[in-house]
């Protein structure tokens, strides 16, 4: 569920000189869910959609779900963390009419070591997650999972977040 090393420096400076300014994307409605900069990037970095794909596939080996669409990742967004942000406990999984959230995947773009809070955390699942804060790791886990992120207390927190679909679960 945590892969280190995913993407390298180059690969996240390309992401950062393609879009220099996503950190002024749209801001969530401040809720008692929710406090997040986004900034919608589906389908626009190509390469980072086939690197994911190929290895969420990889991954399924060991969940058999039912990601075989050509167009498996539906939605991918950058994320920016600010003092005070968080997202609570929630689910990614997503009933609509013909495809469901199978996989989601976070991509960690900040090294730990320049913001304090912000953890990623499972509800339910025990994970070793000592490194999800490392810069380029890669957290891939079933949509179904509760998950959040704890307020964050210093810095900005950066990172991809993205949803692969399938079939309707049956």
């Amino acid at each position: 569920m945590v892969y280190n090393n995913f993407l390298n420096d180059k690969e996240i400076t390309q992401i950062g000189l393609t879009y220099p300014t996503w950190e002024h994307g749209k801001t969530n409605e401040p809720s008692d869910l929710r406090i997040v900069h986004t900034y919608d990037i589906t389908h626009k970095l190509e390469w980072l959609d086939f690197k994911v794909l190929a290895f969420v596939k990889k991954i399924n080996k060991d969940y058999g779900y039912d990601i075989s669409s050509w167009n498996a990742i539906n939605e991918t967004k950058l994320l920016k963390y600010d003092v005070g942000g968080k997202y609570d406990w929630h689910q990614d999984v997503l009933w609509a009419p013909k495809e469901h959230r199978k996989f989601t995947y976070i991509i960690q773009l900040t090294n730990k070591k320049e913001y304090e809070g912000g953890d990623f955390e499972f509800r339910d699942a025990k994970v070793d997650l000592a490194n999800a804060g490392d810069r380029g790791t890669i957290i891939v886990f079933p949509s179904l999972l509760y998950h959040r992120i704890t307020p964050l207390t210093k810095g900005s927190r950066q990172s991809i977040v993205g949803w692969v679909v399938g079939p309707r679960w049956k």
